[in-house]
C-alpha cells in the first residue's frame, strides 16, 4: 500500500479520534496502520505536532503511545478497541498543539514529598510509610535519609531513601519476630525482605512480615495492594514455599512476581501473575495460575480466572502511572482517593461513560483531572474534597 501525504495520515488520525470515520476512511487508516511504513509514517506527524508544543507546565503528561498501539495492533477490524472520549479529546487537543503527551524513552521521576499543599488542589503521593516494630514501637520512613536503622531478631535493617532492606545476621534461631510496614494515603514504598524478596507497597496498604525466615515456610500478610519478585529459598535441599495472606486468601508461590489488590472498597480481591506459578486458594476453592493470568476472588467466596488481562493496567501503579483501559469514572476515582488522599464527592449523578488513557502519577491532582474534564466532567478542589459532576 503506498503512503499518503503526512496531511492525510493526520486527517484520518483526527477522524478516528473524533469518531467520524467513514467507513472507507477506517478501512484506509487500518490498512496504513498494518503497513510498517505507514507507522512510520504516522510517527513522522506525531513528531511535527511535538517539536511545536507548549511546555508541560501548559498541560498534563498524557501517553500517546498508550493511545497509539491501540489502533496500531495488528488484528481483524472486529477485535480493534476504538478510543474512548477520552483518547479522541486528547488527539484532537494534540492536533492543536495544546497539549504535551509522554514521549517514548522520558519516564516519571519519583515524587517527592511537599509540605506546603497548593490552593485548590492536591499533590500527588510519595515515598512515606510507617515502620512497625516488634515492641509496638513506630518509626517514619518519610525521610530522605540513610544507613543502619537498627536490629530486629536475627535481622538488620538498612534505609535508604523509599526503600528498607532486611538482612539476615549471624546468630541461633529465635521465635519469629514480626514488623509491619505500612503507607498512608498518598504513600508509596518499597522493601526488600531478608530472604532478598521485593516488594512494592501501593498507598493505603500494608505488609506484616517476619524479620527473618526461619521455618519450614514464608509467610506475610497484606492489606491494600502490592507487587513481589519472591526470591527463591532452599533449606535442607528444599524449596521453601512463600505464602501471601490478603483478606483470607492465600497466594503459595515458589519463586515468581505477582501482584495481589485487596483494597477493601474493591468488589474483589485481584492476583495477577507475571513470571512463575502460583495457587490462589479461598476455603476450599483454588486455582492454578500461569504468566498472564488473574484470579479474582468474590465477596460470595468462589475464585474466577478473568478470561483476559492488561498487564499494563494492572501494574501502571508501579511503573509511576494511572493506566485506565474502559473504566468507568469509580474506578478511577478510588485510584485518585487514595493517591491524591482526597475525599471524591459526586454531585448529582455519576458521569456515565468509559475512559482509557495513561497519565504520570507524579502530577498534581488538577493537572490529573483537567484530561478527564476533556471528556466532559466537571471538578474542583476544596480542601481535602474533589467535587465532581457531568
Amino acid at each position: 500500500m503506498t503512503v499518503p501525504p503526512n496531511d492525510r495520515l493526520r486527517y484520518l488520525l483526527t477522524q478516528y479520534a473524533s469518531k467520524r470515520c467513514t467507513a472507507a476512511e477506517m478501512d484506509e487508516l487500518l490498512g496504513y496502520m498494518k503497513d510498517p511504513a505507514g507507522r512510520a509514517s504516522a510517527g513522522e506527524v506525531i513528531d511535527e505536532q511535538y517539536a511545536g508544543l507548549a511546555s508541560e507546565a501548559e498541560g498534563a503528561d498524557i501517553d500517546w503511545d498508550f493511545m497509539y498501539r491501540r489502533i496500531t495492533a495488528e488484528a481483524p477490524r472486529s477485535r480493534i478497541l476504538y478510543f474512548s472520549k477520552i483518547a479522541a479529546a486528547v488527539l484532537l487537543l494534540v492536533a492543536a498543539g495544546g497539549w504535551l503527551w509522554l514521549r517514548p524513552g522520558k519516564t516519571p521521576t519519583a515524587p517527592t514529598a511537599v509540605a506546603e499543599q497548593p490552593v485548590g488542589d492536591a499533590l500527588p503521593g510519595s515515598n512515606k510509610a510507617m515502620l512497625v516494630l516488634a515492641d509496638g514501637s513506630s518509626v517514619d520512613l518519610g525521610a530522605d535519609s540513610s544507613g543502619l536503622l537498627g536490629h530486629q531478631g536475627n535481622a538488620s535493617i538498612n534505609k535508604t531513601p523509599g526503600r528498607l532492606t532486611y538482612s539476615a545476621t549471624a546468630g541461633e534461631n529465635e521465635a519469629p519476630v514480626y514488623n509491619k510496614v505500612a503507607t498512608p494515603r498518598g504513600g508509596q514504598y518499597q522493601l526488600t525482605l531478608a530472604d532478598g524478596t521485593k516488594v512494592w507497597l501501593n498507598s493505603a496498604s500494608s505488609i506484616r512480615f517476619p524479620v527473618a525466615f526461619t521455618g519450614g515456610e514464608r509467610r506475610v500478610e497484606i492489606t491494600g495492594e502490592a507487587y513481589f519478585e519472591v526470591a527463591k529459598m532452599s533449606k535442607n535441599g528444599k524449596s521453601v514455599p512463600f505464602r501471601c495472606m490478603a483478606n483470607q486468601m492465600e497466594v503459595a508461590v515458589l519463586g515468581t512476581h505477582f501482584n495481589v489488590n485487596a483494597y477493601d472498597d474493591e468488589p474483589e480481591v485481584r492476583t495477577t501473575l507475571l513470571e512463575g506459578a502460583v495457587q490462589v486458594k479461598q476455603g476450599a476453592a483454588s486455582r492454578m495460575l500461569v504468566p498472564g493470568q488473574q484470579a479474582r476472588l468474590g465477596k460470595d467466596g468462589n475464585i474466577a480466572l478473568a478470561p483476559t488481562v492488561n498487564l499494563e493496567e494492572v501494574m501502571g501503579w508501579k511503573e509511576g502511572y494511572f493506566v485506565f483501559v474502559e473504566a468507568d469514572i469509580r474506578q478511577i476515582m478510588r485510584q485518585v482517593e487514595k493517591w491524591y488522599n482526597v475525599e471524591v464527592v459526586y454531585e448529582g449523578a455519576v458521569p456515565d461513560g468509559s475512559y482509557t488513557g495513561r497519565v504520570p502519577r507524579n502530577i498534581n491532582a488538577k493537572q490529573m483531572m483537567k484530561v478527564l474534564e476533556l471528556s466532559g466532567i466537571k471538578f474542583r478542589i476544596e480542601g481535602s474534597r474533589l467535587l465532581i459532576r457531568s
